[in-house]
């Protein structure tokens, strides 16, 4: 718009100028003009009575009558370019200085609106996008796969969070993790929970490798070490007619790989999935001290207690042989320097008594065979046993009581230390470990260890998970 009003102007006032020049003012007398030089009758008026023809561009002029001709050749722009020359150089000059004006402030105008609208002036704020992620972790254990790989079990709550915040409700998954590099193999809800309340979870091992978990002292599940799949197990179908009409309450049994529940009518059984029983408690003590035909001959370890009988006596690292029966009720012994007086009744100190390290009526209860101190030369202020098998053992204990513990692995024949490790790290506070291919498997509080037997060289993980 500013174009066209400038151009106008410009414009209006040139043909004005012309128009002056062009229209010829009032003559003092009327006559007919003609060149004199080609008889042309169309000129103009220079001035006064002086001329210009509009065909040849010769100059005359008209004196009382009389004719003086003076020549003058030109092209037509130099009269115009003679007459109006501050006329159209002030025309020019507006119109320049327009479109210099008008570049310089579409350029000023461009940087201030990219300055306006740079990060710095104007911050744009990038709306985070909600996510699904860990809340909270109820569990962190770790287990042997199928391959007998070292692998996290994790459960717990997740939901959608924005920057910090976990919007809407809550629900349970769990998460498969590769121990060795913290690779997520899968994260799956629980299924049949929906979105609850989480009051309490329970996971153990079983000695088959069996994994199973209780959530709210309610569900039960298995996890399959193959597929990593959490199925749960509902005890209407598995035809006991006690639990037909389902369970109010599960918790994992003292006695072997087992379950104690309460049944919808109240009444307390003990179910033992790897054999598919279910026992009353009378019958579950008479299954303890029982010797089936799938019993086999099984060492084990374990360290002896304090004595407050024979508070002098040293703990001992006792290595002893039982009859294992994978998936009954099982006892296990515990081994303490103590007084047998030959039966049950009241005693006195006088009372005749034998020294013994375990009580015959446990000895029968966790159908021990016969058992033997492995390590009589050594001392130990207190001691663990973490695991072990055939073939070797593994434990950690304080030697004296200024010094610091240490873990040791043992051979499970001839008590040969195969390696020593200090023990001051806080993972050896858990009780689960588990072998591993390869080596053993520590976990406890979001943090793992996996020890290679073979290279003495322990990978420490701090896990942080996505919460």
């Amino acid at each position: 718009m500013l174009v066209c009003l400038l151009t106008s102007k410009a414009c209006r006032d040139f043909f004005v100028s012309l128009h002056e020049i062009f229209i010829s003012k009032m003559a003092k007398r009327i006559k007919v003009i003609k060149c004199p030089q080609c008889g042309s009758t169309k000129a103009k008026e220079l001035r006064t009575d002086h001329y210009q023809c509009r065909s040849c561009y010769t100059e005359f002029f008209i004196d009382s009558d009389d004719i003086n001709i003076f020549h003058k050749y030109d092209s037509p722009l130099g009269d115009l370019n003679k007459i109006n020359t501050k006329r159209i150089f002030a025309g020019i000059v507006i119109v320049v200085s327009f479109f210099i004006f008008f570049g310089v402030f579409t350029n000023v105008f461009l940087q201030k609106s990219s300055f306006d609208h740079s990060p710095s002036s104007f911050p744009v704020k990038i709306e985070e996008k909600e996510v699904v992620s860990w809340d909270r972790i109820h569990e962190f254990k770790g287990f042997a796969n199928a391959m007998d790989e070292g692998m996290i079990l994790v459960i717990g709550t997740r939901g959608s969070k924005k920057e910090y915040s976990v919007l809407g409700k809550k629900q349970l998954f769990y998460g498969i993790y590769q121990a060795v590099d913290e690779k997520e193999i899968s994260i799956q809800p629980v299924a049949g929970l929906g979105e609850i309340e989480i009051s309490d979870t329970d996971i153990k091992l079983f000695e088959n490798g069996d994994i199973y978990t209780i959530i709210n002292k309610k569900k039960l599940f298995k996890l399959n070490r193959a597929m990593y799949e959490l199925e749960e197990i509902l005890f209407e179908t598995l035809n006991f007619p006690e639990l037909a009409k389902g369970v109010y309450e599960i918790k994992f049994a003292y006695d072997g790989d087992g379950f104690k529940v309460v049944n919808e009518l109240g009444k307390e059984l003990y179910y033992y999935p790897i054999i598919n029983q279910v026992f009353g408690q009378e019958m579950l003590y008479k299954m303890l001290p029982r010797k089936t035909s799938d019993a086999r001959k099984k060492v084990a370890f374990q360290f002896s207690h304090p004595s407050d009988y024979f508070p002098d006596e040293k703990i001992q690292l006792i290595r002893y042989d039982y009859w294992q029966q994978i998936g009954y009720p099982t006892d296990m012994p515990r081994f303490a320097w103590t007084k047998d007086f030959g039966g049950s009744g009241i005693f006195t100190e006088s009372s005749p008594y034998r020294k013994v390290l375990v009580l015959p009526y446990t000895a029968e209860m966790s159908r021990l065979i016969s058992f033997h101190d492995f390590t009589p030369d050594r001392d130990y202020i207190s001691g663990k046993v973490w695991a072990y098998d055939d073939s070797e053992v593994l434990i950690s204990f304080q030697p004296t009581l200024s010094g610091n513990s240490i873990i040791q692995l043992l051979d499970a024949e001839t008590a040969a230390i195969k390696w020593t490790k200090p023990a001051d790290m806080d993972y050896l506070l858990s009780e689960d470990v588990v072998k591993v291919k390869g080596g053993y498997l520590f976990t406890a509080n979001k943090e793992s260890w996996l020890f290679n037997t073979q290279s003495k060289e322990g990978l420490y993980i701090k896990w942080k998970f996505d919460h």
